[in-house]
């Protein structure tokens, strides 16, 4: 995905990382929140596709990118301002070393109208740590995978990772 496209580009606030044990992992916390586009123009190759191979999700639960070091692939979540539900099944350069989330949009309008929101994520199950670990690490020529490979593997060292489920 490329910032032009997201609008996540508009965002320079930082938060602190998310805090995840695996003896009481939070349940709410507090985020930025992006949303971006399937197109071609901003995803070229990878057009309506998201990082686990599958088509970007709509509906019922509606697909999100995030840093995978801190919201594991399979991460589903209510964002609590507007009770809509979504998995993290993608991931972006501008979500890595963020408490930020991206979340999918199936047209322009849309995105644009979101922009840039802080709201409350309502954790309603973990992804998995390790089966991100397992799909980054082939990927780690580019610097953002580099990045959450770095921070899952020391994440998974040291225990500092909720159970999924």
């Amino acid at each position: 995905m490329l910032p032009a496209c997201s609008t996540s580009h508009t965002s320079r606030q930082s938060s602190a990382p998310a805090k995840m044990t695996s003896s009481k992992p939070a349940k709410t916390m507090p985020v930025v929140a992006t949303a971006y586009g399937a197109s071609a123009k901003c995803n070229s190759k990878w057009a309506g596709k998201n990082a686990i191979g599958g088509r970007l999700k709509s509906g019922e639960v509606t697909s999100a990118a995030a840093d995978w070091s801190r919201f594991p692939v399979g991460t589903k979540f209510r964002v609590k301002e507007t009770g809509r539900v979504y998995v993290v099944d993608d991931y972006g350069s501008a979500m890595v070393g963020k408490d930020k989330v991206d979340l999918f949009k199936t047209n322009y309008r849309e995105v644009y109208r979101w922009g840039v929101r802080n709201v409350q994520l309502e954790i309603i199950e973990w992804g998995d740590f390790v089966k991100s670990l397992a799909i980054l690490k082939p990927r780690s020529k580019s610097r953002h995978v580099k990045s959450m490979v770095q921070s899952l593997e020391a994440k998974l060292r040291s225990g500092e990772t909720p159970r999924a489920g």
